[in-house]
């Protein structure tokens, strides 16, 4: 990577680390939280992910979260409360920027919740997830997604990342 390319890097990064307090959060961060029985069944298995968040972040910042997790829940963000999902996005977007020219799952989750563009219930869940932010972080998720919009390899992934900057811009 170029000089260039690593002080823009460290920009984007530094745009999150102010966007996004970076404190310890305390309140509710699943629907469900501590509503999962003592064995998952099929029957609950539905709270499973729920139950792995709340385990995962409860008493945390999102600088505490390990990055190992972040991939392997890399949709999981989208089933946080409005309140968590402010306090530990942070986490899913330095993780979005790992890896820029290649596969990165958090970085796709993260492109295509906020850039599909699909039927009225969809549409409505993206924009309850986006009523959540105030405008400096809405101001940076269209920022990453604007440079994902530049630099990722796939066009139907680009796509989706430009979709989703013109929904964003409309909201500020």
């Amino acid at each position: 990577m170029s000089t260039d390319n690593d002080e823009h890097l460290t920009d984007l990064k530094n745009a999150i680390l102010r966007a996004f307090p970076d404190v310890v959060f305390e309140g509710k961060i699943t629907r469900h939280d501590g509503a999962w029985l003592p064995e998952l069944t099929k029957e609950n298995a539905i709270h499973d992910d729920d139950m792995f968040l709340y385990e995962a972040l409860k008493g945390h910042k999102w600088s505490d979260v390990p990055r190992q997790f972040i991939y392997e829940m890399a949709g999981a963000f989208v089933l946080l409360t409005n309140e968590a999902l402010i306090a530990f996005m942070g986490a899913w977007l330095m993780c979005s920027l790992e890896n820029l020219t290649g596969q990165n799952d958090v970085r796709e989750y993260f492109i295509y919740t906020f850039g599909r563009k699909e039927d009225a219930q969809g549409k409505d869940f993206t924009m309850s997830l986006l009523r959540a932010f105030n405008p400096e972080q809405l101001a940076v998720l269209c920022l990453l997604l604007a440079e994902f919009s530049k630099s990722e390899s796939s066009n139907f992934v680009r796509e989706h990342a430009h979709n989703a900057v013109k929904l964003i811009e409309s909201l500020i």
